[in-house]
């Protein structure tokens, strides 16, 4: 079995990871060859193969899966990998079966668990599995099957207080959407296996219908996003530091383009299919400028450029052709100070963040309270959701589905017009009896 070394924040736990990220994962030969550089897992896989035989056929059908499913996004694969992962550890952990051994009922009480999993399963963050050490990759002994989300305010004030989340004491229930994307994963792992004839049937679709988890419609919740005061601080604080010093020309750009054109932070960054260059923006024959993205589900769109962000665009523009001699419109949207290239997701939050942090103190030095620690908890999403939230009461529900990238207008109706719960409070006090 793996050997652990564990701290007072994690409960024992003596399962191992399978599969690395994407990355990783991709290069790998097919079959138990993949193994060779993780030696922990390894060894857990053939300490387990002396109680169950044929559990090897688990990891191969499993992998290829992954290879095939995963073809189509990082995320795709991400999303695959977590709960099919999941499911193999508690078939071999809890049952001691492979997966082609498991009955309905077992499947059964495999939602049961993976909705109130056990502590020892838990982590308070999301870890990498595998940490690289001396060339070989070797467990990251944080590293759980589940990840409880702390706000990000809470996180700041455990760092300000030099204090850790006590996982033992801590419950972890997934949420209805949660078991849907669990319900979803199972079922197309048992597609695949059926296929492959590895099993003899699906048999999650009939469990799925009468699983007690999936309540059929939804709580409306109000979308998060920046208020208006809060929006006006962000981009005002903004210009005063890109006014101040030309290196935060970039941090004003990058915010009003996320608001404006309602991005997702991954249709800016750099990816291995995609790189957002100035190229993309392009002007039609009506003289209309758009900007063409590679969204969710890899679905290139074109979103339409308003008016009011020319100057934003222009004034970063004119910002990078000042820095580089050598700026053309095959230079990344959002570039690197230092260095070539784009930048990624990661990168490219901590700019945002860093504007969302310099806003805080901002409205708390005016006395602001309430709105700058509710700012604390802000991510980019916000940023989109805040564009979207103002502008779908004075645009066409279409075309806000289209620049979105929302296959169906459905979608952009529920998110931004049905789930604005403070609003529809607000014009159902003055009701009649």
């Amino acid at each position: 079995m793996c050997v652990r070394m564990y701290t007072s924040l994690y409960m024992k736990f003596d399962l191992c990871p399978v599969f690395d990220s994407l990355d990783k994962f991709a290069r790998l030969p097919i079959g138990l060859r993949m193994l060779d550089e993780y030696p922990d897992t390894k060894q857990y896989i053939n300490s387990l193969s002396v109680k169950i035989p044929s559990l090897v056929d688990d990891v191969i059908q499993s992998q290829s899966f992954l290879r095939s499913y995963g073809r189509k996004s990082e995320a795709t694969y991400r999303s695959y990998r977590n709960e099919i992962e999941r499911f193999l550890l508690w078939s071999w952990s809890q049952q001691e079966k492979t997966i082609n051994q498991l009955t309905r009922q077992d499947l059964e009480r495999y939602f049961d668990f993976a909705k109130k999993p056990p502590k020892s399963w838990i982590s308070d963050s999301v870890q990498t599995r595998f940490k690289f050490l001396s060339g070989e990759y070797r467990i990251n002994e944080k590293w759980r099957p589940f990840a409880i989300k702390i706000s990000k305010y809470d996180r700041k004030k455990q760092i300000e207080n030099s204090s850790s989340p006590n996982v033992s004491k801590r419950s972890h229930e997934l949420s209805g959407e949660a078991m849907k994307i669990c319900f979803s994963a199972i079922s197309s792992f048992y597609d695949y296996l059926t296929y492959e004839g590895y099993t003899f049937g699906n048999p999650i679709p009939a469990i799925r219908k009468q699983s007690p988890y999936l309540l059929k419609g939804t709580t409306q919740t109000s979308v998060k996003r920046l208020s208006k005061l809060q929006w006006d601080y962000v981009l005002s604080c903004c210009e005063q530091a890109a006014d101040q010093d030309s290196k935060y020309e970039r941090m004003l750009f990058l915010v009003a383009l996320l608001k404006s054109l309602y991005l997702r932070i991954s249709e800016l960054s750099v990816r291995k299919n995609w790189n957002p260059i100035w190229e993309h923006f392009w002007v039609d024959n009506e003289g209309n400028q758009w900007l063409k993205v590679l969204g969710k589900g890899n679905k290139i769109r074109d979103i339409s450029v308003p008016s009011a962000l020319f100057p934003y665009i222009k004034r970063y523009e004119a910002y990078r052709a000042g820095i580089s001699s050598n700026f053309s419109v095959k230079d990344p949207i959002v570039s690197k100070n230092r260095g070539l290239g784009g930048m990624t997701s990661r990168q490219l939050r901590n700019i945002v963040q860093e504007a969302f942090d310099n806003t805080y103190e901002m409205m708390k030095k005016k006395g602001y309270r309430e709105e700058s620690i509710a700012l604390q908890s802000a991510t980019t999403h916000w940023l989109r959701h805040t564009g979207a939230s103002e502008d779908i009461a004075t645009r066409p529900l279409k075309h806000m589905a289209d620049d979105l990238g929302h296959s169906s207008m459905g979608t952009t109706d529920q998110v931004y017009i049905q789930s604005d719960m403070k609003e529809r409070a607000i014009t159902g006090k003055d009701r009649k009896v």
